[in-house]
């Protein structure tokens, strides 16, 4: 609630006086989860920044009370101050206010605080520093306690007065350190010199100089004269020289005898800070890799195998079951290692805490990790970033070096999601050998409570871009199992750009906590449950509401890395196949880039077998707040979806799907109900801009227009737990063996691209196909020659060798003229794939190589095989001259000794080993593992990647005869439809004919 408040940029509770005003508590505990940011002037040239938890900020703190005879507004005058040079706000409630002049009830004693923090411009900046101000509710003789913590901690007090009644003298006479710390604030009125004998006596005993007096003139109004309290202000700011924090204050609370809202949770305290104590002795990344090690290099790595081990796409000449069977030693070692893991004293004391039956006593705990975890990464992050910002600054910049900054500042990155993520691996493994498996078997369970206590719980780990799925299966089947296995979902994920709100977006949507912070360095899919009320669950026919935080696409450290593309495609279809409904969340700055991913995503559903669910899109666009924006933009709406369904029907055409039409035959969107503007967040300038209302108040109708249409459009065939698991697995496999479409920055690149393909395939197999026939020619010349010299042999081979070079170079360069030329093409947007030019060129200078390589070979072959059939004929002469002195011999020994039948066969078996045994013969070549290797990459652009995987040893296919199955005919025929079944039959009968007679063709 605080930090909702403060970002509305209203006053919060500092001293929260109790029931009777007799005690109050200092609400540290509440205020913990205010950061704030603000520029300095000091740093406005080098545009750098502070950012800090508030109750640790060290900044002067100004009060102001007043007492008890005191008719002008404190409250009114601070809101002035606050607000001079921007539109007025009211951080603080006052009399003048709707509902101001009420009644105090509970209100006396409370002490309000807020905080102006400077932008960095000085035409809007009232102060050129941070300041805190605290306001205390009521007059000083009423909460003399509150005064007397307030006098102590300031940096300077106001004092508001009309007059000084004798208590009130006593009072003020009494302070310490008056010279310096107070200021009174004089609301002069007609003549009254009995009121202002008692100020001036008191003005006097207190010696209190004039420049610490400040009246206010009935000819004077308060706009005025707030002006001249901010004057005085700013000259005191001058001569600050201690500052203050909220945390520093709790000595002062003890001394006074008032209440601190967080004393219940020290145990949990020092338990957090004994976890992270040893991330001060060493850097964040070294501190990870001791006590956070499965999520390490290791994880990565076989993050890496199992996708691979789908897409096979670095196997080049190896054949596929033996690249395939290295890959599974590979993983099968990596599991191993990562299972004898021991847990680590970090997330040993973790797992004790979280394992707690007190759930009060867990959330103490994870907030102070939070808490504790931030503060140490803001000072850690801070000195990167700054870096960055001066390698950017270059003139010439050094793109690797940036680089590693980033990534530096990604390892730098450490939170309550790190450990959870390490919880959840090591339970991922703990089917390998472990000690401490007692341990840790309970952990779905502890997560599945944490999920409906409202944490969220790490769907795709975007580190290493993979799924633990053992532990979320386990996590979401323990959560069916306590709700009575009553779980129907309704899945819902926010999507977009980097910054670009998203999150902001689901937090003011459903009241969740999702991190939100501009540029933040957490990456993957995180999900929540939200437990739907039971007057709703007949409505939106479901028990829980699953929200998905995605990171944000575009990010620039993804930038600088080859596979960015492929990274945010795969996580973009992954989230919105498994949603009911997507939001897209769209600023004018992103557009093109959010509707590149949705292509894609698009385009990868129709290679995609069976995705299971035509999700919802909504378009929420950001940063809109004309009246007149939706009925204005129509035609740019229209536009968008056109593109949409053009590239929809290119990518259709390229898969051979002629039944999609439109991009909303794969994605449910309708222009006119499924586009939302949304006026931007802050309602000003930051840091001191309040949160707009038209912002809170579209996100509000959106929601309720959203669940309306939910309402209305839900069907009755529901995903519960279950089935949102083997939707999830299904999907993240198809995710898995998607090797062509994710890597391309939109649809219009990938038919591009392939259209290329195709034309390189041609042109290669022309440039191979002239090698090939004269390669025949000179083979057979090499086997014919009848000259016997080796010397001859050689000299002929070096001949062969040059003529075929000058070939392979005469046919590199028809090759490269062909592709230069199809780059000057105006059709085909030949100028989408520029940047793969160089690739093609490398491609063809290798294949130039191969070729080379491959000739040669043969040649040499050639040329062995000649001598070898020379040697042959040698060898066979000669043996058959042994033979035959060899059997002749027993043939007399026969003779001579009388050797059985049987005990002749014998000798002769002996002689024809003994004779034979140095006689080679041909070397075995795995025929049909090249064949599977050819056709793997003749298709490699083709949705077959999984077929071809799963086919296994080739020589095994074929030996019966061939079945035609409805799973063979095209997708866009789904025989399933088809309720006739005469119609059926016949239509699988034309298709095992057809079937049959090319068989037949191909055997002619």
């Amino acid at each position: 609630m605080a930090l909702k408040m403060s970002m509305c940029q209203f006053s919060v509770p500092l001293l929260l006086p109790h029931g009777n005003n007799s005690q109050c508590t200092l609400m540290l505990w509440a205020l913990r989860d205010i950061v704030k940011e603000w520029r300095p002037h000091d740093l406005s040239e080098s545009k750098g920044f502070k950012e800090d938890n508030i109750v640790q900020a060290d900044i002067p703190f100004y009060s102001f009370v007043r007492l008890k005879n005191c008719s002008l507004s404190k409250s009114q005058v601070l809101n002035h101050i606050l607000s001079l040079g921007q539109q007025n706000h009211n951080m603080f409630i006052h009399r003048d206010m709707k509902g101001g002049a009420n009644e105090k009830e509970i209100a006396n004693g409370l002490v309000e605080v807020c905080w102006h923090l400077p932008c960095g411009r000085e035409n809007l900046d009232i102060f050129p520093e941070p300041v805190a101000f605290a306001n205390l509710r009521g007059d000083i003789c009423e909460s003399l306690t509150q005064f007397s913590f307030l006098f102590q901690v300031s940096t300077a007090t106001f004092v508001f007065l009309d007059k000084v009644e004798e208590n009130e003298h006593k009072i003020l006479t009494s302070l310490q350190d008056v010279k310096s710390k107070l200021f009174f604030v004089i609301n002069k009125k007609v003549e009254n010199s009995e009121d202002t004998m008692s100020v001036k006596k008191t003005l006097k005993e207190i010696d209190l100089s004039n420049s610490r007096v400040k009246i206010k003139e009935p000819r004077i109004n308060v706009v005025r004269f707030s002006e001249k309290l901010c004057t005085a202000i700013k000259k005191s700011l001058t001569d600050v020289t201690t500052t203050t924090n909220i945390e520093n204050m709790l000595d002062k609370v003890v001394e006074l005898g008032l209440f601190v809202d967080e004393c219940t949770g020290d145990d949990q305290k020092k338990v957090a800070e004994e976890i992270m104590k040893g991330i001060g002795v060493q850097s964040v990344p070294d501190y990870k890799k001791q006590q956070l090690p499965l999520q390490g290099d290791k994880w990565k790595r076989l993050s890496q195998l199992e996708m691979e081990e789908c897409r096979l796409k670095n196997a080049g000449s190896v054949g596929l079951e033996e690249y395939k069977s290295k890959l599974q030693e590979e993983k099968q070692q990596i599991m191993k290692d990562l299972g004898e893991n021991k847990l680590s004293t970090a997330m040993k004391s973790f797992i004790e805490q979280l394992s707690k039956n007190d759930n009060v006593q867990r959330d103490f705990f994870l907030k102070w990790m939070k808490i504790k975890l931030n503060a140490h990464l803001r000072f850690q992050q801070s000195s990167l970033r700054q870096k960055l910002i001066e390698h950017s600054k270059k003139g010439e910049k050094d793109v690797n070096e940036i680089a590693k900054l980033d990534q530096a500042l990604l390892d730098s990155s450490l939170g309550i999601e790190h450990y959870m993520r390490e919880l959840g691996l090591v339970y991922e493994f703990s089917f390998q050998s472990r000690e401490d498996a007692d341990k840790i078997s309970h952990l779905p369970a502890l997560a599945a409570e944490m999920l409906l206590d409202g944490y969220p719980l790490e769907l795709l780990d975007g580190d290493a871009s993979n799924i633990p799925e053992r532990w979320v299966t386990d996590v979401l089947m323990e959560l069916h199992k306590k709700v009575g296995e009553k779980s129907r979902l309704l899945v819902l994920t926010v999507l977009g750009v980097q910054s670009s709100g998203k999150s902001t977006l689901l937090n003011t949507m459903f009241g969740v906590q999702f991190p939100v912070s501009s540029g933040r360095c957490t990456r993957g899919a995180y999900m929540l449950f939200l437990k739907v009320g039971e007057d709703m669950q007949c409505k939106l026919n479901c028990e829980f509401i699953v929200l998905i935080d995605t990171e944000g696409l575009k990010s620039p450290h993804l930038a600088l890395l080859d596979n960015s593309y492929e990274h945010d495609n795969q996580l973009a279809t992954f989230v919105i196949g498994l949603s009911d409904v997507t939001i897209i969340n769209v600023t004018m700055e992103n557009s093109t880039e959010m509707k590149d991913v949705l292509q894609i995503a698009a385009h990868a559903f129709l290679r995609m077998k069976k995705i299971g669910k035509k999700t919802v899109c909504h378009f929420v666009h950001q940063n809109v707040s004309e009246v007149s924006a939706h009925a204005k933009t129509i035609a740019e709406r229209k536009h968008l979806l056109d593109q949409l369904n053009e590239m929809t029907q290119i990518a259709a055409e390229m898969e051979k799907q002629t039944s999609i039409q439109a991009f909303t035959d794969v994605l449910d969107y309708d222009i006119e109900k499924n586009n939302w503007n949304i006026p931007g967040l802050w309602h000003g300038t930051p840091p001191m801009a309040p949160v707009n209302t038209g912002y809170s108040e579209a996100v509000a109708d959106f929601k309720k227009n959203l669940l309306e249409m939910v309402t209305s459009d839900r069907s009755d065939n529901v995903s519960q737990i279950p089935e949102f698991l083997q939707s999830l697995r299904s999907l993240w496999k198809a995710v898995k063996y998607e090797n062509f479409i994710f890597s391309f920055r939109n649809t219009a690149v990938a038919q591009a691209y392939d259209n290329l393909c195709k034309e390189f395939s041609q042109w290669e197999w022309e440039f191979k196909k002239e090698i090939l026939a004269w390669q025949g020619e000179a083979e057979l010349e090499l086997l014919n020659s009848v000259n016997t010299s080796e010397l001859h042999h050689l000299n002929e081979l070096i001949e062969l060798k040059e003529q075929v070079s000058h070939k392979i170079v005469d046919q590199q360069i028809i090759m490269n003229s062909k592709l230069n030329q199809y780059y000057k093409k105006r059709d085909r947007h030949v100028n989408l794939i520029e940047k793969y030019r160089a690739e093609f060129f490398n491609s063809i200078n290798s294949l130039a190589k191969e070729i080379q390589r491959s000739v040669n070979n043969k040649l040499d072959c050639a040329l062995d095989l000649r001598k070898s059939t020379k040697e042959a004929e040698d060898i066979q002469r000669k043996n058959r001259e042994i033979i035959e002195e060899q059997v002749m011999k027993l043939v007399s020994d026969f003779k001579k000794g009388g050797l059985s039948d049987k005990q002749l066969e014998h000798e002769f078996e002996k002689m024809w080993t003994e004779v034979t045994v140095n006689v080679s013969g041909l070397k075995e070549i795995d025929i049909s593992g090249s064949v599977l290797n050819q056709l793997k990459k003749n298709f490699l652009n083709h949705n077959v990647n999984e077929d071809l995987h799963n086919i296994g040893d080739l020589n095994d296919i074929g030996k019966c005869p061939f079945e035609a199955k409805p799973e063979h005919i095209d997708t866009t025929i789904n025989t399933d439809d088809i309720t006739d079944g005469n119609l059926k039959k016949d239509i699988m009968k034309d298709f095992q004919n057809f079937a049959e007679n090319v068989i037949q063709s191909c055997k002619c």
